[in-house]
């Protein structure tokens, strides 16, 4: 994840993927080949669809905001043969990052930071993409994070991110209340017009936008049966109060696709030349 200045939460949970409890969700949860450590729907299938869409490739030089335990963006690395950078204000996502890293040889074009994406520690233009995947809803300030993102991409940059979007209205007050409090994370969500009018506001181009329904669907469905398989050993690691309120969320979600209330988007923005 990638901020957490506001409410000094510990992500150390959500990163420990090798627990014995998420180790046992992640087999049910992934098809052979499919676990990169991602905490989202996002496939390898995906990544590349998604490296061919913003033109990366050798040469490019790569910002994944929110970078989590490395795993997605190795991959892009390995397939794409550009240089990677993955930014993770968590120290345990970057540990196991640095980890993988070392393992997958690829130390030459790929390096993890760890540091907030609210303030980051790069020089202005020092990116030709920057990429982030399902981890829009944990800043509160997205104009200010887009203006950074602004700021670290060279001119005519691509801006590219996944995120779920929701469409509240009359009667989801209940179900807007358990999904803002996310879990381990709060979540501030925003529509697919807030996301576009922010982009505007911080200075980008909305270039494309590709939605995802059915297979987010059937993906976030694995998340709630593999949750509520595994719930004891989670609860175990994690705590029973947090761990139930994770299979809520879920359920929650799944209600407002199947209203046509919620869906992810992959949004590709640019930068103008100045």
């Amino acid at each position: 994840m990638a901020s957490q200045s506001a409410q000094g939460i510990d992500y150390s949970e959500v990163h420990r993927i090798h627990s014995p409890a998420n180790r046992a969700l992640r087999k049910d949860l992934w098809e052979p080949g499919d676990d990169l450590g991602q905490q989202s729907f996002v496939t390898p299938a995906y990544f590349d669809r998604f490296a061919g869409m913003i033109g990366m490739g050798p040469g490019s030089d790569v910002l994944d905001v929110g970078s989590g335990t490395g795993g997605p963006a190795l991959y892009l690395a390995e397939r794409t043969g550009c240089r990677m950078t993955g930014l993770e204000v968590n120290s345990v996502g970057v540990e196991i990052a640095h980890r993988m890293a070392a393992e997958a040889a690829l130390g030459d074009r790929v390096r993890f930071v760890e540091a907030d994406g609210m303030d980051m520690p790069f020089p202005d233009a020092s990116f030709d993409i920057v990429i982030s995947m399902n981890v829009m809803n944990v800043f509160e300030d997205k104009v200010g994070l887009f203006r950074e993102v602004r700021r670290v991409l060279r001119p005519g940059g691509t801006w590219a991110f996944l995120s779920g979007t929701f469409e509240f209205g009359e009667g989801d007050e209940d179900a807007r209340e358990r999904i803002a409090r996310g879990y381990a994370i709060p979540q501030y969500t925003d529509s697919l017009a807030g996301y576009k009018a922010k982009l505007r506001e911080a200075g980008f181009v909305v270039d494309e936008v590709t939605e995802f329904i059915s297979d987010f669907r059937n993906t976030m469905q694995r998340w709630l049966d593999g949750w509520t398989t595994h719930r004891d050993a989670i609860a175990a690691e994690q705590g029973a109060e947090q761990t139930d309120h994770h299979i809520v969320y879920f359920q929650d979600y799944l209600a407002m696709i199947d209203a046509g209330k919620a869906s992810n988007h992959f949004i590709i923005a640019s930068r103008p030349d100045d």
